[in-house]
C-alpha cells in the first residue's frame, strides 16, 4: 500500500528541539512534567538541532503511540529502518516521533507520526488522554535522553485491517505481537527490540492492561 504521507528521509538533523532540564529524582510519570531549560540571554540554550541534541545527549521531548487490539491484547510493533539515527533496524513502537520546538501538546506530533510511518490518519480526539510521560536516558544505549509522552490507539481490527502502509524511510516492516510476548521481550532486554527504561516499563504494562480490560467492558 502507498502511504501519501510518508517522509523520504529517515530524519532532518536541522528539526529544532526545545531542550528541557534533566529529570529530578521525584519526577512522577504520572504528574510531573519536563522543566524547560532557560538560558543566560534570549533563547540562549533553550532550543537547539536535532543533530546536535542527540551528540550532546540533551533532554527533549518525544510521542509515543501504541496501537492496540483490545479484542485479542495485542499491539503492533515496527521494525525501524537502517537509516534511523538511533536503534536502527531494531523493532520499536507502533508510531513514535521526537516533538519539534514550541510544539505544546504532543498528540500533534502523534497524529502526524501515526500517518507518516504508517498510513493512519486520525484526529487528537480518538487518540485521547496521554498515559504517562516517562524520563529515559538513552543516549549511553545507542538512543538519546528523552521525555516520552505514552498514548494509546483501540484498533477495530475487523473494521480497519491488520495492514499498514509503511513509510519506507522510517519503518520497514510492522507485525503483530501479543501483550505477553512484547513484556517478555523488554523485560529480558530482547537484542532485536528498542530498549525500555524501567520506570517506562513499570508504568506502561499495567497502564496498557487496563485499557485493554477497559476497552472490552464497554464492547
Amino acid at each position: 500500500m502507498e502511504n501519501p504521507h510518508a517522509l523520504a528521509h529517515a530524519q532532518v538533523s536541522s528539526e529544532l528541539f526545545d531542550i528541557f532540564e534533566a529529570p529530578s529524582a521525584s519526577f512522577d510519570v504520572y504528574a510531573s512534567t519536563p522543566v524547560p531549560r532557560v538560558g543566560t540571554t534570549a533563547r540562549e540554550g533553550m532550543v537547539k538541532a536535532r543533530g546536535d541534541v542527540h551528540r550532546d545527549g540533551d533532554w527533549h521531548r518525544s510521542t509515543h503511540v501504541w496501537i492496540v487490539d483490545c479484542e485479542r491484547a495485542r499491539v503492533v510493533v515496527q521494525r525501524r529502518s537502517l537509516g534511523k539515527d538511533t536503534f536502527p533496524g531494531m523493532w520499536d513502537i507502533s508510531a513514535a516521533g521526537h516533538v519539534n520546538a514550541s510544539e505544546r501538546d504532543s498528540r500533534i506530533t502523534a497524529v502526524s507520526e501515526l500517518a507518516e510511518e504508517l498510513g493512519v490518519v486520525i484526529d487528537g480526539e480518538r487518540l485521547g488522554a496521554k498515559q504517562f510521560t516517562c524520563p529515559a536516558a538513552q543516549h549511553a544505549l545507542g538512543g538519546c535522553n528523552c521525555y516520552e509522552d505514552v498514548y494509546f490507539l483501540a484498533w477495530d481490527v475487523a473494521n480497519e485491517g491488520e495492514e499498514f502502509a509503511i513509510g519506507a524511510a522510517e519503518v520497514t516492516a510492522t507485525e503483530w505481537i501479543a501483550i505477553d510476548d512484547l513484556e517478555r521481550a523488554l523485560e529480558s532486554a530482547h537484542p532485536e527490540y528498542v530498549p525500555r527504561v524501567p520506570a517506562y516499563l513499570a508504568a506502561f504494562f499495567p497502564r496498557l492492561r487496563a485499557f485493554v480490560d477497559a476497552h472490552r467492558r464497554q464492547s
